[in-house]
């Protein structure tokens, strides 16, 4: 019976010291990234912007983003490439005090009128990931560049009836991302993922990670 455990506590230590030596991710691998990003950096600028303004009635500056999903397999140990989708979205409402001057009554009417203004991204981006490979369990890192193509479409428009809407996109439709990442899994598929980097997907963002692993 002694030789039974033994041999059973000698097989689960031989396991467990595979499992902290095994690679977090190997070639032929495939990551799926959904993630959430902070700042949206957008909102902030307009959301200070206006506020500093003063003169706006119930304003609101809302939003979300940015998002966006990741793709990656994995050609190498080391390398991969795949594709980062991410969109983000910024709105303002608020109203503002209009004096004119009617002359069937003789009085100047004070009318507040209603506007709104939209900004909206979305960026695809072509991406390259080099894996460091640590000697951590259950840990993956590595450092991302990417670059692809982004458009930003912004609108504004209001019941004012003398408003003009307004309307335009990105100027230079690029969109790019230089950081580093790392991932945490929890079992052999699913992660948790964290980034910090400039461009596209914000300065920090975090999310799910889902692996398809290579059984060949």
């Amino acid at each position: 019976m002694k030789k039974i455990q033994f041999t059973i506590i000698l097989l689960l230590f031989m396991s467990a010291n595979q499992t902290t030596n095994a690679q977090a991710v190997k070639q032929g691998d495939i990551l799926i990234d959904a993630y959430y990003g902070f700042p949206n950096l957008y909102k902030s600028l307009l959301k200070t912007t206006y506020a500093s303004a003063g003169s706006e009635l119930n304003l609101k500056v809302g939003g979300f983003g940015p998002l966006g999903i990741r793709g990656e397999y994995m050609i190498s140990d080391n390398v991969g490439i795949g594709i980062d989708i991410g969109f983000s979205n910024t709105n303002i409402n608020y109203g503002e005090e209009n004096f004119f001057y009617d002359p069937s009554t003789g009085e100047t009417v004070n009318q507040v009128y209603d506007y709104e203004f939209n900004s909206r991204r979305l960026g695809a981006m072509v991406t390259f990931n080099y894996h460091f490979n640590l000697d951590i369990d259950n840990f993956d890192t590595y450092f991302m560049a990417g670059a692809g193509y982004k458009n930003r479409n912004s609108f504004s428009e209001s019941n004012n009836p003398n408003f003009i809407e307004v309307s335009f996109s990105s100027v230079i439709p690029v969109a790019a991302r230089v950081g580093v990442g790392a991932r945490y899994f929890l079992n052999n598929n699913f992660a948790i993922n964290f980034a910090i980097g400039l461009g596209q997907g914000g300065l920090i963002n975090s999310g799910i990670t889902y692996k398809i692993l290579n059984y060949k």
